[in-house]
């Protein structure tokens, strides 16, 4: 199984526990549906990448009336929004965000709650999707950045390991990636009874495929990282807001 199936697979697994475990999410969506309610629509050609459960979906779609596209990877959290969702207006459909089959101006706008961080190649997913953009549409996203979830990794790397947390791109090298793009960066803490509740609240929502370059940890190590962590414990997200229109030029 390559890593976009494992990715998919693992998502799918979760659809049924996701909305219990997804609080960051939900947070992480209400930000972003402000964002994206703080621009005039009329009629737009909307894509949403990653929907999830829905619940971006369900902040934005009965606010801006147009064309909308629901995606993501896993076909059973795409089925979860559907249903959650019975009443809109969409076409719901699977699809790889980062290679996204759509012809090239067809769009208005392009929003996703915290799906970007799990592509492979983030520059160039992010000018595929450019390329679908008409004139003066525009790209708000949530990712998650570098400063995401240091407390773990510093519990971990006190073993001699290193976690399997991928490397989160910082907001400078975000702002590079498409000329004159916006990103706005907070950092939220969650805090959980302990250690052994982070990792399930992970392996909830299906956040669990590990960065590819990782080494399994040993069971006392791991044991070791989470009295490191502590009870309760505290682990904190850095959560990027990506806004970029596209030029006339």
């Amino acid at each position: 199984m390559n890593r976009r199936d494992l990715i998919a697979n693992r998502f799918s697994q979760a659809s049924a526990t996701y909305d219990g475990a997804s609080g960051l999410q939900a947070l992480s969506a209400q930000y972003l549906a402000e964002r994206v309610l703080g621009y005039d629509w009329a009629d737009p050609d909307v894509l949403e990448v990653g929907c999830g459960t829905g619940g971006l979906t369900n902040r934005l779609i009965h606010r801006i009336c147009g064309n909308w596209i629901v995606t993501d990877i896993a076909p059973a959290m795409l089925e979860r929004a559907r249903t959650l969702l019975p009443d809109v207006r969409a076409t719901f459909c699977i699809m790889d965000g980062e290679n996204p089959e759509l012809a090239p101006g067809c769009l208005d706008l392009i929003v996703s709650n915290l799906a970007f961080q799990w592509f492979e190649d983030l520059p160039g997913a992010l000018e595929r999707l450019a390329r679908c953009l008409a004139r003066q549409g525009r790209l708000i996203v949530n990712t998650l950045g570098q400063c995401s979830l240091t407390e773990w990794r510093n519990a971990v790397a006190s073993t001699g390991h290193q976690a399997g947390v991928p490397a989160y791109p910082a907001a400078s090298e975000l702002s590079a990636m498409l000329p004159g793009m916006r990103v706005d960066s907070q950092i939220i803490p969650v805090i959980h009874e302990d250690a052994r509740a982070f990792l399930r609240s992970l392996k909830a929502i299906g956040a669990t495929t590990p960065a590819r370059e990782y080494l399994p940890i040993p069971a006392a190590s791991l044991r070791q990282a989470m009295a490191e962590l502590g009870a309760p414990c505290q682990v904190s997200y850095e959560i990027l807001t990506l806004d970029w229109m596209k030029s006339e030029a």
